[in-house]
């Protein structure tokens, strides 16, 4: 915790007791970059308001007990989406100034925003922590990768808080409005492409199923096929509809072996945010991981955690469950 919190501190030129200061920390990052450009900033918030901006979006998931589902992850899905299309204060300010000038001037986004595509400052500041992270990653440096990682997400965080001096729901609605997009053609297109069936999605990621027949080295191998062709995709779309580059990178996270999206009581739909799967490891070997079940949830009793581990364990081992 020390060395996270004094990476912190060097990031964000905050006091050692201070860097939960999200606003402070964009302000240190953003204002030196401002003002070199010859603008100044708001003192108070003053960007638009009223409007329902959503968060992540999570997709109605489809119950059922299955085989080889394959979970494909969006790197850092909204740092990379406020780079690939030019999301920013100044950008949205000169963007909507600029938006007689037609499409080549210009980056649609939500709400009625529109971006520069010739000034912005935020993208460059995610590329230099992207980056940075990525060298922090291959040094070994743990404590500076997950500050770098918090302090992206950060930048997409402040931007929908009223206590920011950039606050303006169009930033915000931009972001997490692209992100329900994405993660929704993304599906389409795994299952009209593939023909791979989506059970899931949560902001960033999707459960795909491969089906019940393929072997688990065939399923493994289907995860890295299905990513690189999917970012492929992106790239292409992205260039054709835009005019931009595509800094989305769809990751493979993970192969479950078995995997239970269980229904919500009471009813015949899906669960959110709830299930449980036997994963496989690089090593060959599998684990148990569950996502907001009992086993995991820290009001029920350790006897009811140890049975449903069993029961699990059990269930994805095809043996029978005696009563």
């Amino acid at each position: 915790m020390i060395d996270y919190l004094t990476e912190r501190t060097r990031l964000t030129g905050l006091a050692l007791d201070k860097v939960g200061g999200s606003s402070q920390a964009f302000d240190n990052l953003y204002l030196p970059t401002l003002h070199r450009a010859g603008f100044v900033a708001p003192e108070y918030a003053s960007g638009q308001t009223g409007d329902h901006v959503p968060g992540g979006h999570v997709m109605e998931s489809v119950p059922g007990l299955y085989r080889n589902v394959l979970v494909l992850d969006f790197k850092s899905l909204y740092p990379s989406i406020i780079r690939t299309f030019q999301i920013d204060p100044l950008g949205l300010t000169l963007g909507l100034r600029q938006q007689d000038a037609g499409e080549n001037h210009t980056v649609p986004g939500f709400l009625g925003a529109l971006f520069s595509r010739d000034q912005a400052i935020l993208p460059g500041i995610i590329e230099h922590l992207w980056q940075a992270r990525d060298q922090a990653k291959q040094d070994g440096n743990a404590a500076l990768s997950q500050a770098i990682k918090i302090q992206m997400n950060a930048c997409y965080g402040v931007l929908g808080s009223d206590v920011c001096r950039f606050y303006d729901q169009r930033l915000s609605a931009s972001i997490t409005m692209r992100g329900h997009e994405i993660l929704t053609e993304t599906a389409v297109q795994i299952e009209a492409e593939f023909g791979f069936k989506v059970i899931y999605g949560d902001t960033d990621s999707v459960f795909v199923w491969l089906g019940n027949d393929l072997s688990v080295q065939q399923a493994d191998a289907q995860g890295p096929k299905l990513a690189g062709a999917l970012n492929h995709w992106w790239q292409e779309r992205i260039q054709k509809t835009y005019g931009l580059t595509s800094a989305l990178e769809l990751q493979y996270e993970a192969c479950y072996l078995r995997f239970l999206m269980p229904r919500m009581r009471d009813s015949e739909l899906g669960s959110k945010k709830r299930y449980a799967g036997l994963r496989q490891a690089p090593d060959g070997s599998s684990t148990l991981v569950f996502k907001g079940l009992e086993q995991v949830r820290s009001d029920w009793t350790r006897l009811a955690k140890d049975f449903q581990q069993t029961l699990f364990a059990q269930i994805f081992a095809d043996q029978p469950a005696k009563r």
